[in-house]
């Protein structure tokens, strides 16, 4: 017999899970913020944080990495200097505070 998960609990007592997943379309917005890129090939990776600024990332194949990304654009100007988003197949991923959200 399983125990069932308290959904009021935050998930620190229960590990870290993906509460939503989905492909992205590169400079379309998430609608949410994203906690988790993957991306399918290696490449670098430009995007949108929740206060707008452009950041960038390399990934390797099949590489994930923690974030708080809104959107992936194609290409982006990072701290004067122009950056293109490489990789492919990517997903984005959130991590809610409980399982309702």
């Amino acid at each position: 017999m399983s125990k069932k998960l308290d959904p009021t609990t935050p998930n620190n007592d229960r590990g870290l899970y993906f509460g939503k997943s989905r492909r992205v379309i590169l400079d379309t917005p998430f609608q949410e913020t994203a906690s988790w890129i993957k991306a399918g090939t290696a490449g670098d990776v430009v995007w949108r944080n929740e206060v707008g600024e452009l950041q960038i990332w390399n990934l390797e194949a099949g590489e994930t990495f923690p974030c708080n990304a809104v959107e992936i654009v194609t290409n982006g100007t990072v701290d004067g200097t122009l950056e293109t988003t490489g990789a492919t197949s990517l997903l984005w991923a959130t991590t809610p505070q409980d399982l309702k959200n």
